[in-house]
């Protein structure tokens, strides 16, 4: 028998650009692990790849049925107001095959109920940790041509039953190379799953039904790693775990027992952590072993803000740790929620002046990045529950499954707004700037070098930026809205200037 794994289409656009991750780095093995665990069940596999959403609903559907596949899994990540073309994809198969119709991943696994109901030619859902769910609904299916309710599978006419988390993750299969993945020079690879925090904003204990860290026997890291090798050439390495180091002396131990089995590769590495994780020692040990990026999930610069999502951190365990990993020489990336939905406006200035104190807004990119964060609230997650309680909720009917929030200061919510169209006009400008240079193979004269045709001065779209920002604070504390969006229009149209005008320095 056969089954077919989909990537669901999920083109970026500029809406979500700059949004905070819909779905945590361990989507990007899902498949790979599904296309493993199918193969081990003694199943034929086949993979296809939508995820960019090329083609129309009609031309991907052709592409699955080709494929002729019992089963159709669809790995279904986030839509952005793309459910409809999934469905219209599963219409098209439904009319044309037998094949069972089933999706699992993050976006399933919240929205269960309600998405059986919304793409009524689902069968089924595989809901939460799905590797043993999918081997033995395989086995199952294939001995009597039809599903079974087993644990951990969502079906429409039966109770739910949750299924245990995998105890022991050495006995996962090593996951395939799939999609996107195989034309990145890093590769995706997972040490643990799962977080002991339990962040208001994060969806990584949701997706698992509970707040718990699991690491994997080192020796089978090993072995994936590899195995991995043999199939394609890479230049490094990226640990995709919610957090690399756990807590105590032998998870330090531990981490640099897996920076060594890196270096042994000859592969340099990234990781994320959180603060409270690192110190000198460790950070030293680490680069000095190959490790080349940190992220550090910080989220606030404000006290009070961190306490509220819960994150179990300090400003000042925050300062320590940007400190300690500038001084290892290892590249500092940040994670950060500027506009939290309760937020005020002094926390807003409070956590401008967290970032700029902490050397963070020196770059543009960087700056644009860190000064609009917003958060999306999916249907399932804790938020959503929330906010619909509080009758914030704010819902779109062309996004049936993701909202926006009022803010409990609606002053805040004018500033998100404005900064969030700064930043989609500094996005889209660089986006163009780089399809430009691309297309005509011109070299750029700017100081950052980032190779644009259209040159133009960093400096002062960073100064631009963050200037554009404590303004926006100010007017929606001190002045009437419209004149809110005049001070808005104005900032859009000099920045617009400066990304289209060669060489344009501010006041020319």
């Amino acid at each position: 028998m056969k089954i077919v794994i989909v990537e669901n289409p999920r083109p970026l656009n500029i809406e979500h650009y700059n949004d905070v991750a819909n779905a945590p780095l361990s989507a990007s093995l899902n498949s790979g692990y599904a296309l493993a665990v199918a193969r081990r069940a003694g199943w034929d596999t086949a993979y296809l790849d939508f995820s960019s959403g090329t083609g129309n609903a009609a031309s991907m559907a052709a592409r699955i049925l080709a494929e002729a596949g019992d089963m159709i899994l669809f790995h279904w990540v986030y839509s952005w107001g793309l459910e409809q073309s999934v469905c219209a994809i599963m219409d098209l198969l439904r009319r044309e095959s037998p094949a069972c119709l089933g999706a699992f991943g993050l976006f399933p696994t919240l929205s269960c109920s309600r998405l059986l109901q919304y793409a009524p030619h689902l069968n089924f859902i595989l809901a939460g940790e799905f590797e043993e769910t999918l081997a033995e609904l395989l086995h199952a299916y294939r001995e009597k041509r039809s599903l079974q309710a087993l644990p951990g599978v969502a079906l429409r006419d039966r109770e739910f039953v949750l299924r245990p988390l995998i105890c022991d993750l050495a006995l996962l299969p090593v996951p395939d190379d799939a999609g996107a993945n195989c034309s990145y020079a890093s590769m995706n690879i997972a040490a643990s799953r799962g977080c002991y925090g339990d962040c208001s904003f994060c969806f990584i204990s949701r997706f698992y039904g509970c707040s718990r860290r699991r690491v994997r026997d080192i020796s089978s890291l090993e072995l994936e790693l590899a195995t991995r090798l043999t199939r394609r050439k890479i230049q490094s390495l990226y640990f995709i775990d919610p957090t690399f180091i756990g807590q105590g002396v032998k998870e330090r131990q531990r981490a640099m027992e897996i920076s060594r089995l890196a270096q042994g590769q000859g592969l340099p590495f990234g990781f994320e952590t959180r603060v409270d994780t690192i110190d000198e020692q460790l950070l030293e040990t680490l680069a000095g072993n190959g490790a080349t990026s940190v992220f550090l999930g910080i989220e606030s610069g404000c006290d009070t803000v961190l306490k509220r999502i819960g994150k179990r951190i300090s400003t000042e365990q925050i300062r320590r740790g940007v400190r300690i990993v500038r001084e290892s020489g290892i590249k500092l990336t940040i994670g950060f929620i500027m506009f939290e939905p309760d937020a005020t406006l002094a926390e807003l200035e409070e956590n401008f002046n967290f970032l700029e104190g902490l050397g963070l807004l020196a770059e543009h990119e960087l700056t644009a990045n860190l000064l609009y964060h917003n958060q999306i609230v999916l249907f399932g997650s804790a938020a959503w529950v929330r906010f619909e309680r509080e009758g914030r909720l704010l819902v779109d009917d062309r996004l049936p499954f993701e909202a926006r929030y009022r803010f409990r200061d609606d002053r805040v919510g004018l500033v998100c707004s404005a900064m969030g169209r700064l930043s989609s006009e500094y996005f889209r400008g660089i986006d163009n700037l780089r399809l430009t240079a691309g297309t005509s193979g011109e070299a750029c004269c700017t100081p950052d070098h980032t190779g644009f045709t259209h040159c133009f001065n960093a400096d002062d779209v960073n100064v631009l930026l963050k200037e554009a920002f404590l303004a926006f604070c100010s007017a929606a504390a001190n002045l009437p809205r419209q004149r809110v969006t005049a001070l808005e229009e104005s900032y859009l149209h000099e920045l617009r200037s400066m990304l289209a005008t060669p060489g344009k320095l501010r006041g020319q």
